[in-house]
């Protein structure tokens, strides 16, 4: 039989669980809606490393165009040079990855100016850019500078920046948050833990 409580003594009443079960439901839906943000939002990323290999005149160098000069990334994508000093031209095949996919190939020839330490080239066929390019052989570097073109005559040339400089480099970004420009906080939280131990 229930006792009434006497005068002055508070009444105890049940944990109410239900309020405990809401908060987990929440934060277990806000970590599923943070894996789907990462999971639909990985896009192709190039996976070859750079390299520059010389060998009785010929180059052939491979990797991925990074800015060097702290500017936004670029698209992603590989690049593979070969410099034919016979011929006094070097080969660019490049493909680009737009989310997940990834263009046909572009491969180009180019007249070459080769040295001892170094080959040099000049890809001015795109309407808005011209790109120099150099192989740096003692260094095993090579770097290019894109310059816009003055005065071009395709109007989508306006929104390219007057010039980017950057070099050739591993495929994945070492630099680039696993989490990106997305909004994941309990999965920063998360991650922030974990590094910290």
């Amino acid at each position: 039989m229930l006792e009434r409580p006497r005068e002055g003594e508070k009444l105890r009443a049940g944990v109410n669980w239900w309020k405990y079960a809401f908060f987990v439901a929440i934060i277990a839906f806000e970590l599923a809606r943070e894996f789907a943000v990462l999971a639909s939002s990985n896009g192709a990323e190039a996976i070859r490393d750079a390299d520059l290999f010389h060998l009785d005149g010929y180059i052939r160098a491979e990797g991925t165009w990074r800015r060097s000069d702290g500017g936004e990334r670029l698209l992603p994508g590989t690049v593979t040079i070969e410099c034919l000093p016979e011929m006094g031209k070097c080969i660019e095949a490049s493909v680009t990855f737009v989310d997940q996919y990834v263009s046909t190939p572009e491969i180009d020839w180019f007249d070459a100016r080769f040295s001892a330490d170094a080959v040099t080239y000049e890809n001015n066929r795109p309407d808005c850019a011209r790109y120099l390019v150099r192989l740096d052989i003692p260094q095993r570097r090579v770097t290019a500078v894109r310059e816009k073109v003055p005065n071009a005559s395709n109007p989508s040339c306006a929104v390219l920046e007057d010039r980017i400089e950057m070099e050739l480099a591993d495929g994945l970004d070492p630099n680039r948050s696993s989490f990106g420009e997305h909004n994941v906080p309990l999965l920063r939280a998360i991650a922030a833990v974990v590094n910290a131990f």
